[in-house]
Formats: structure tokens, sequence, C-alpha cells
């Protein structure tokens, strides 16, 4: 397959003009006309990837997180960024990014999560006008603390690295999410009458005005909510193409428990 439909065909399903303006995905690094047979899918691009990728001979990495956020002005190979790329050229491996896109688009990380949450009645959050979040029902309403621990043992995510603040006693029967970073929508998930809401990245004083506002919050990380996007996109590439899809079995969470 030419490069160049593989690209078509992601974008069949998270199209390039659904990204915020300060994203970047789409194309890191292109060989015009290219032909490929294996494709590696991994959250984001480090060492460790690229050493899988060259140990597997693929054609293309297709990631979550752009290898390229801001304009690069130099390019050494003593630096991290800078290494990546050369090995990457070197390699002449393919690089496609879709990570706004694929945070809202039909299907993409938000609707996943709420399906492995086992969630009902999913929609876009009425009160994101940018359509990151989604809102559902949960089946079996529980008490807040108990609903969030379910959520970690649902996704395989540590509890210990997982963080709730809000009233654990309080029953869940809406639900609300977003993956990566979403703390800035903790007041339009109360707004949506949402009695907990699941992302990533809750700063300090993100989490006292949950508390302030009687919000519940769990915070599973950044890497614990987008996880997910890895089998995601293989499993989509895989169901629309011919090609051998590898799911990246490199751990990239940078957390580690003490």
């Amino acid at each position: 397959m030419k490069i160049e439909k593989l690209a078509e065909i992601i974008e069949k399903t998270s199209p390039l003009d659904l990204q915020e303006q300060w994203d970047n995905s789409g194309f890191q690094i292109k060989f015009d006309g290219a032909e490929i047979k294996k494709v590696l899918v991994a959250m984001e691009i480090t060492d460790e990837v690229i050493d899988e990728a060259e140990l597997l001979e693929v054609g293309a990495i297709v990631t979550h997180h752009p290898l390229i956020f801001d304009p690069v002005r130099r390019v050494y190979d003593n630096e991290i960024a800078g290494n990546h790329l050369v090995r990457l050229i070197k390699n002449d491996i393919n690089v496609y990014s879709s990570h706004t896109p694929f945070d809202k688009c039909a299907g993409g990380n938000n609707d996943y999560l709420a399906g492995l949450l086992d969630l009902y009645d999913v929609k876009i959050m009425e009160t994101d006008p940018d359509g990151f979040c989604r809102t559902g029902l949960v089946r079996l309403p529980a008490p807040a603390g108990e609903y969030a621990a379910a959520v970690c043992d649902r996704l395989g995510i540590d509890r210990r690295s997982a963080v709730f603040c809000g009233d654990p006693g309080e029953t869940v029967k809406k639900a609300g999410l977003c993956t990566g970073a979403g703390a800035d929508y903790i007041e339009k998930a109360k707004e949506a009458g949402c009695d907990i809401f699941i992302t990533g990245d809750v700063k300090y004083h993100q989490a006292q005005s949950a508390r302030e506002m009687g919000v519940n919050v769990l915070d599973i990380g950044h890497y614990g909510s987008e996880k997910i996007f890895t089998e995601n996109m293989a499993g989509y590439l895989r169901e629309n193409t011919t090609l051998t899809v590898i799911e990246s079995a490199v751990s990239l969470d940078p957390f580690v428990l003490l």
C-alpha cells in the first residue's frame, strides 16, 4: 500500500479538519510514494519504540501524540528530538499522527473509553463546545468511590496511581469523560449533570475547585486514559487495510509506583 493511502484511510474516520489550532496531526515524516506492508501503532515515539520499529522492519508508525509539535529549528543527533528524527529517516520509516482528530471523532479515544466503561446513551457532552468530552449513563449506579475503583480495574490501571477528589459516597448515575488532559472541562461536566468526571492530568488547584463545586473527579493519568489509542487504532487499521498491523509492546508510562 502507498503511504498516502494509509493517511487517506485514517483521515476517513479522523479528518485533519477536526484538529485544534495548536495541534500538529498528520504526517510527521513522509517518503512520497513509499510502499508499506507493515505498520506499528504506538501512543508516541520514544527510543524504545524506534528500536521496536527497526526490529520489526515496519514501513510506518502511526501515533497519537505528534512527533513534532513546535517548528523544528535544528536537528542534532545528540538531542532527543533530533535523534528520533535522524533514526527514523535513516530507516525509511514514515510517521503519521492522529491526535486531537482521534480524540474527537466518532469511534475515537473518547467513544472507545466510554465503550470500555460500558456506559450507555453515550453522546458528546452538551456543554463542551470543542467536542472532546463524552457523557454516558452507568448501568449499575454505585457510590463514587466504588465506581472509581471499578473504572481502574476495568482499564487495568493500578488504583494507587489514580487520584480521586469529591464525595466517595455520592451515587454515580451519569459519568463524563475526556481522555488526556481534560481538567479544563470539570465545570462543564458539572453543568452537564455528571456525577463523576474521568480524565487525566488534574492539577492541585483544579482539584480544589472541583471539590468546592461539588464535582467528583477521577484522575486516571494522561497515559492511563490514552493508552487505549494503540488497540483502538490498530483495530481500525486491521478492519480497513490488508497491512500487517502491530501494536507496540513498549510501556510508555513514564511514572513508576514506589
